[in-house]
């Protein structure tokens, strides 16, 4: 068994050789007028628990998850727009999905292969119940919302872009008193097209 993992540890390290010689060659996200899209899986913590039934172990779990689409447009080094869709809809925990439509700017610092940056996005917001039994009375549809954020873009090679880790702070004014405000975590991949 140990010598086949050495095998294997041995095939993995001749496999990545050909990406770590070509370190010199890979992009610092310098140039204008780039675009990336990409595919992505996302996290959230909501926070529309219904307050009588906090004790309820039904209702501790408030985590959902469902997928990500997103696109980049880099207008220069430092700046650019951004827009995503999540469908956080595949896994609920209260029977609950949210969908966010939002586009914003973007302000980017680059070191090498990463790039650090920051977004402000609004658009438009909506929370549809799955199952209206278990959620009577609760409101849902579609208004405004906005959120603040950043993550980590690495760059694997020049059209691949691993998207690290992104987080967005969202605010959902006009949901009813107090509004919510969920959290949302990304990770993903998108494809850089060449100019």
């Amino acid at each position: 068994m140990r010598k086949t993992l050495i095998s294997i540890a041995w095939l993995a390290a001749l496999l990545a050789l050909p990406s770590i010689g070509r370190t010199q060659a890979l992009p610092t996200a310098t140039g204008m007028g780039k675009t990336q899209v990409g595919a992505a899986f996302s996290y959230a913590t909501p926070d529309f628990w219904i307050q009588p039934k906090i004790g309820d172990p039904k209702y501790q779990s408030q985590s959902i998850a469902g997928v990500t689409g997103y696109g980049d447009y880099d207008f220069t080094r430092h700046l650019g727009v951004e827009g995503d869709f999540h469908c956080l809809c595949l896994i609920t925990s209260l029977d609950r999905a949210e969908l966010t439509y939002f586009l914003g700017p973007r302000l980017m610092l680059p070191y090498g292969r990463f790039v650090l940056y920051g977004k402000a996005l609004a658009g438009i917001r909506d929370l549809y119940i799955q199952e209206q039994q278990d959620n009577v009375g609760l409101q849902s549809g579609s208004n405004i919302g906005y959120s603040i954020g950043g993550g980590l873009d690495i760059f694997y090679n020049r059209k691949i872009v691993i998207r690290a880790f992104d987080y967005e702070s969202q605010s959902w004014p006009g949901y009813g008193t107090p509004s919510i405000s969920p959290s949302v975590f990304t990770f993903g991949v998108a494809y850089r097209f060449s100019h």
